[in-house]
Order: C-alpha cells, then sequence, then structure tokens
C-alpha cells in the first residue's frame, strides 16, 4: 500500500489531526528530546536562515528554535492543513515562517540558506535524490545539512519470534512508511549529490510503560491497513487491544534505531553536480 504521507495534501482534518498528535507525542517525550539535542549539537547555533524541510504541525520546529536559536528559519510542508497548525503555534512569533512546498521543491532563493534539516522525512520520499539535489541548491556554499530518520526495517514490538503483534508493525511499514532502508543507503546518495557527510551516528530508542507514540503508531497503521481493505476492522482493534492490553500488565516492548547525518555543501562548491 502506497505511504500515507505521498498523499499528505490531500488528507481530511481528522488525519492531519491524528497526525499531529503523534508528532505532539513524539517531539514531547523525554528520550526524543535527548535524542534531537545530541543531532541537533552537530549543527551551528545562531545561524542565519535555517530551512526545515517537512516541517509539519511545528512540533519539530519548536525543537529546533530551542537547540539552534537560529535568526531566521523557514519550514515548508505540502500539506496545507499542518503548515495552518504550524502557523497556529508559532503565531506572534518573529522570524519564523511557515510555507507550502517539499523536499523538491522548497520555493527558496539558491544559496539562500545556512542550514537545512529534514526530520522524519527521508523514508517518505519517492525522490530521495531529488531531495538531496534542492537541499544542495539551496545551502550556501559551507551550509550544512541533516537529516534524522528511523532505520524503520528494526522497528519491532517483538516479544518472541513469531510474536503475531509483529504484523502490526508491517502495516506501519507498509501503510505509514515509502521507504524503511533509505538511511542505510543514504550515504552513497549524498555522495553522489556533492556532499561531503561529516558526520554519522545511531539512537537507539525504546518505548515499555508509556509508549504512547508506539501505540499511537500502531494505531495509524493498522487503521490504514483496515481502510484499505488490507485486513478487517475486527483485527485491526484486535492489534490495538492486544498492545494495549501489554500496557497495561507490563510486557509491552517496543524499539526503533533511529540514525542522523550531518553532511557539508563544500566551502568551494561553485555550482551544483551534474545531473546523474
Amino acid at each position: 500500500m502506497p505511504d500515507l504521507y505521498l498523499r499528505i495534501a490531500d488528507q481530511p482534518d481528522e488525519v492531519l489531526d491524528a497526525v499531529a498528535a503523534a508528532m505532539d507525542k513524539r517531539a514531547a517525550e523525554p528520550a526524543m528530546q535527548e535524542i534531537c539535542a545530541d543531532y541537533m549539537a552537530g549543527l551551528p547555533r545562531g545561524t542565519g536562515h535555517l530551512l526545515e524541510v517537512g516541517c509539519g504541525n511545528g512540533a519539530t520546529s519548536a525543537l529546533l528554535r530551542e537547540n539552534l536559536a537560529p535568526k531566521a528559519m523557514t519550514g515548508v510542508d505540502p500539506s496545507y492543513g499542518l503548515i495552518a497548525r504550524a502557523r497556529q503555534r508559532f503565531a506572534g512569533e518573529d522570524g519564523v515562517r511557515f510555507l507550502p512546498g517539499d523536499a523538491v521543491n522548497t520555493g527558496q532563493d539558491g544559496a539562500s540558506c545556512q542550514a537545512v534539516v529534514a526530520h522524519t522525512v527521508y523514508s517518505h520520499l519517492p525522490d530521495p535524490a531529488g531531495a538531496l539535489a534542492e537541499a544542495y541548491r539551496v545551502l550556501e556554499p559551507g551550509g550544512v545539512l541533516a537529516i534524522f530518520d528511523g532505520d524503520y526495517a528494526t522497528n519491532t514490538v517483538e516479544l518472541y519470534p513469531g510474536d503475531p503483534l509483529q504484523a502490526a508493525m508491517a502495516a506501519v511499514q507498509r501503510n505509514l512508511i515509502h521507504d524503511p532502508y533509505v538511511m542505510r543507503r543514504l550515504p552513497a546518495l549524498l555522495s553522489e549529490a556533492g556532499f561531503r557527510l561529516r558526520k554519522t551516528r545511531a539512537h537507539g530508542y525504546m518505548q515499555t510503560e508509556k509508549p504512547d507514540y508506539l501505540l499511537s503508531l500502531i494505531a495509524r497503521g493498522v487503521d490504514a491497513a483496515a481502510s484499505t481493505g488490507e485486513c478487517g476492522d475486527d483485527l485491526a482493534t484486535g492489534f490495538k487491544s492486544e498492545a494495549e492490553r501489554r500496557v497495561k500488565d507490563g510486557s509491552f516492548y517496543g524499539a526503533i534505531l533511529f540514525v542522523s547525518m550531518i553532511a557539508e555543501k563544500p566551502k568551494d562548491a561553485s555550482r551544483a553536480p551534474a545531473a546523474r
């Protein structure tokens, strides 16, 4: 089934509400805030213009403002509904704007940004090479690109071999993720796009006692599976009930390996690399 986020611009408010709520839950979690502070520390603080690609409802934008304090920040997203939510979040704040756009068409001038950040975006992109070319174009020479995403092929809630709840995570990968392996291919893609990879980090993420984010991920994945006819409503409800039962009896376990990569547009770069 196609990744929901490939069609995010066409989603109704009830779907956007669920997506925005999941973004807020993940951004508010102390473990994720610690991970974000860790990888964002590799970016320049107080930079002139920071572009966030796939800003969603502004949940990660707030963490970028807190950790990096850019003088100006632009967020772009293909969903007008999420853009409206981001604008509401930052209403009255100077130096922040949110505009319609996507990873391959940000609408920014060439060499106009000192930093570009894509937070859990590349796993949803059908054209990561095009997105890297656009990031290269809008960055000034010496500017940095930070990409943070899940290595979603590692996503697990399995307690034992053949655990049936793992099928719910398979539904997440089919319906909410376009490319669960993209972070494994990204170093080669960055090099082909003309970037110099400066830093790569792996960030372990686990939820047990209060797995709000992973519960929302399971729910959205199996609901999407039911809506496309992949399974029936009863089975989708059963998966959600089983996950909640495990939380109540203390047996829930869920984990994802996240990866961050920070790359630089060479200071001597005068033009984008030739198309391949």
